[in-house]
């Protein structure tokens, strides 16, 4: 893609998230130049891109500074609060009339490791090739904070009387919990967000075909909650020349063989049964009657089968398991007397994590296998009758009519 593409995708994101709803005129965001706005973004982006805000250990003070600079250059005031030592949120908000609620533009700053060797590109340098801006964070999530940000630095400019505040958030400590970053905020300045009606976050995409056009806007109103597991296998330990059929590692092994390759059951949540009948506009052949009624599908083997290879369409109908981690022994000679593997589980919104454990007992089978839970972070869907999602659906078929949202 050019580096002119690029500036419109970041202008499109920043139009379909808080100009949606709070310029709800065509006239007025017809009067901002997305493409100028797009190009300074992605300048943005290019330097935030340089700033290594990689978790563990953090260090996100520096990016939330970053963004603090931004929005005062502009005319914003923005607060840093320490959470922990060098990491910090950033806060800043756009006075309104207060006659609706306010909106929180939500973003992380932090970022999982990259290693430079396996990259094409440096990870931390912020460049452009071939029209394409490279960096660890670019999609996950600095580049949805900088659309965010010039979503904030657009209506500055624009000068419209605003009916309700705006609030800019960036966090720290997303990848790991949030433990240092939106809980912390949520914990310590409640005060801060208590008049927000709604929160903008990282979620779904655009899709789009070969050629660049939209085929659908997806719009996330839930997120998986966050499962993560270690299963620990005991027995005796001995010398490696002696086999043991009850030692630990066959027994995890065999643990892990059967969750592995347990099959799914399928749970279609209202949220998505809307989704796949909608995008099921854009299908032809079996997907096309498929996603138009998902619960006959689901219920079916065969077609469960082939849904389950689009990764990202199933994993909205099922809980899923990854098998993370695995540790065991410490001389190839020797049979230890434990081993233990970690799961990372996704479950559906709904879903009480006793109630998923429970199964992973039965389909284990083997009560020497113990399960512990290392991370728990339960999520409930939002509702999408709201005067947001209405807004996003009226700016998205300004730009594309029989796209569906």
């Amino acid at each position: 893609m050019s580096s002119t593409t690029m500036a419109k995708i970041l202008g499109s994101i920043i139009l379909s998230t808080a100009l949606a709803l709070i310029l709800p005129s065509p006239a007025a965001r017809a009067a901002v130049d997305f493409e100028s706005a797009g190009a300074e973004a992605a300048r943005y982006l290019s330097q935030y891109l340089k700033i290594d805000t990689t978790v563990p250990p953090g260090n996100e003070r520096l990016g939330a500074e970053y963004l603090a600079s931004l929005l005062r250059e502009n005319g914003i005031e923005a607060t840093l609060y320490e959470t922990a030592p060098n990491r910090a949120c950033v806060y800043a908000r756009l006075k309104g009339t207060g006659k609706q609620k306010a909106v929180v533009l939500l973003n992380h700053i932090d970022v999982v490791p990259a290693r430079a060797e396996d990259w094409s590109h440096p990870p931390f340098a912020g460049e452009v090739h071939d029209g394409e801006l490279w960096g660890r964070g670019a999609l996950d999530m600095k580049g949805m904070g900088i659309a965010e940000l010039e979503a904030m630095l657009l209506l500055k400019r624009s000068g419209q009387t605003l009916d309700r505040d705006i609030i800019f958030l960036g966090t720290p400590d997303e990848e790991v919990g949030g433990e240092y970053g939106a809980k912390w905020f949520a914990k310590h300045h409640p005060e801060l967000l208590k008049d927000a009606e709604f929160l903008i976050n990282e979620g779904f995409h655009i899709d789009t075909d070969q050629d660049g056009k939209p085929r659908y806007w997806g719009v996330d109103v839930a997120e998986k909650s966050v499962l993560w597991l270690q299963l620990t296998a005991r027995g005796e330990a001995g010398h490696a020349s002696m086999p043991l059929p009850g030692a630990a590692p066959n027994r995890l092994v065999r643990a892990l063989d059967a969750i592995v390759n347990a099959p799914p059951e399928p749970m279609v949540l209202p949220a998505v049964r809307e989704y796949f009948k909608q995008v099921s506009q854009t299908e032809t052949g079996w997907k096309k009657s498929a996603y138009a009624d998902i619960d006959d599908a689901a219920r079916n083997q065969e077609t469960m089968r082939r849904l389950l290879e689009d990764k990202l369409k199933s994993s909205m109908l099922v809980n899923t398991v990854s098998l993370t981690v695995l540790k065991a022994g410490y001389k190839t000679n020797v049979i230890p007397a434990e081993a233990t593997a970690e799961l990372d589980c996704r479950l559906l919104p709904g879903v009480k994590h006793d109630d998923f454990i429970a199964s992973l007992r039965k389909t284990v089978n083997d009560k020497s296998v113990e399960f512990s839970v290392l991370e728990w972070e339960n999520t409930e869907a939002s509702p999408f009758n709201t005067d947001l999602f209405a807004a996003i659906k009226s700016v998205a078929h300004e730009e594309a009519p029989a796209v569906p949202v």
